[in-house]
């Protein structure tokens, strides 16, 4: 089918195809019982045809349809707006298998596993919390992306994730994690109790500077809202991110290296291939603090004469450009070292308010959940309501504390980081 809609599409211009198929299965509890089983097979196929500066851009989930999904990808190019240069395809390439992507034991996992599976993690989880949420999952998707230059690979990966809420009258708890192969999932419960019950009966804070460590999920959400767009090609060209003009400039301090690992062992973004169909690469960022390269994908390429850094996200917009695994390098301190040298300050696990930074100045003002004051290096008890004011691009420069274990729940892979002298606000 492929061949044929290539053949079919090649008397219109350059063509692009995405073939991809999703296995799903999710089994959701509430109030520790089990509340619904979801599954779900979808195929999907996308369709890009492009001539010079214009292209058309269509899917289907009926891939018996593919002709109707061609003639609209036409359609749309030829009432399309130019952009101001060609499109090219990849070039055929040899792409590399990456390790720790595809898991059979995740692919068998039968649905009374995860149920099993399910109520041996609600044991661990304290009697008098309640349950209100917790959904497993498990999914397998393969994906065949092929173009009229040549290029035809094909690729399978497997994804096991949980998340699980808990609570205890008005003190609310979540924890998480997603893995391509599967884990012990009693500690997500355990985790998830154990916060639970170290935040019942918060007190309120005053407003004062101080340190504040940032767990994973609040240090990679700031990084996925301001620093990952700030890093794309895209956004440099059309001079929305603080780097534009900063390439081969000291930006931030020398204990900051960051590298984009498209083939990362285990990575849950890694691969052998981008959507365009360049292969996923290494790609250092940022180096001991200095700006060394954006992220490309081939269209943002092309303009400053390089090679696409194998970062293309989709083939539906002109550029797209997404991070595969954003790699932070760990420093030496361990969490409770961090809060042993604090001597007065806050732990936050997470932090909300994300879409109200200004990504251009890095200016944040944002809110902490599951947040613990500290006092003379020791955590004394839970608050109750706190936002930390601060530059995000001004305490990068500063970074001194890293830690040196690394997580994983999405593009980010980061430690936990420790910034002093921030504006606490009680």
């Amino acid at each position: 089918m492929i061949d044929k809609i290539i053949k079919e599409g090649e008397k219109y211009g350059d063509v692009n195809v995405i073939l991809s198929r999703n296995q799903s299965l999710e089994i959701g509890f509430v109030n520790r019982e089990i509340a619904s089983t979801n599954e779900g097979d979808t195929l999907q196929l996308a369709i890009r045809i492009s001539k010079n500066k214009k292209f058309g851009y269509a899917t289907t989930s009926d891939i018996s349809k593919w002709r109707e999904c061609l003639s609209n990808a036409v359609k749309i190019m030829k009432v399309s707006k130019e952009l101001e240069q060609k499109i090219h395809l990849a070039e055929p390439q040899k792409f590399r298998k990456v390790e720790g992507i595809f898991s059979k034991r995740v692919l068998d996992l039968p649905p009374e596993k995860i149920i099993s599976k399910g109520y041996k993690m609600m044991d661990e989880i304290d009697e008098k919390l309640g349950v209100p949420d917790i959904s497993i999952s498990k999914s397998f998707e393969e994906v065949q992306i092929a173009n009229s230059n040549g290029v035809n690979a094909k690729e399978k990966e497997t994804t096991f994730s949980v998340i699980t809420e808990v609570n205890y009258k008005d003190v609310n708890a979540r924890e998480l994690h997603i893995s391509h192969d599967l884990f012990d999932i009693k500690k997500i419960g355990k985790e998830a109790s154990r916060l639970c019950l170290e935040s019942i009966n918060p007190k309120p804070i005053p407003t004062f500077r101080g340190s504040v460590i940032l767990d994973y999920f609040a240090f990679s959400g700031l990084l996925e809202t301001v620093l990952i767009p700030a890093v794309s090609a895209d956004e440099i060209h059309a001079k929305r991110s603080f780097l534009h003009d900063k390439f081969g400039k000291k930006v931030f301090s020398e204990k900051l290296t960051i590298t984009d690992n498209g083939i990362l062992k285990n990575g849950l973004m890694s691969g052998g291939f981008d959507l365009e169909g360049i292969s996923k690469q290494k790609t250092k960022v940022i180096d001991a603090g200095v700006f060394v390269s954006p992220l490309y994908d081939i269209y943002s390429a092309k303009k400053e004469n390089k090679k696409s850094t194998g970062n293309c996200g989709g083939i539906n917009k002109v550029p797209l450009i997404s991070p595969t695994n954003f790699v932070i390098l760990p420093g030496d301190y361990s969490r409770n070292e961090m809060i042993q040298e604090t001597k007065e300050g806050i732990i936050a696990k997470e932090v909300f308010g994300l879409h109200l930074i200004n990504k251009l100045t890095g200016d944040c003002s944002i809110g902490v959940e599951s947040a613990f004051y500290i006092k003379n290096g020791e955590i004394k008890f839970p608050i109750k309501q706190a936002m930390i004011n601060f530059n995000l691009f001004e305490e990068l420069k500063k970074l001194d504390v890293l830690g040196k274990e690394l997580r994983q729940e999405s593009s980010v892979v980061a430690p936990t980081i420790k910034c002093d002298n921030v504006q606490i606000i009680g």
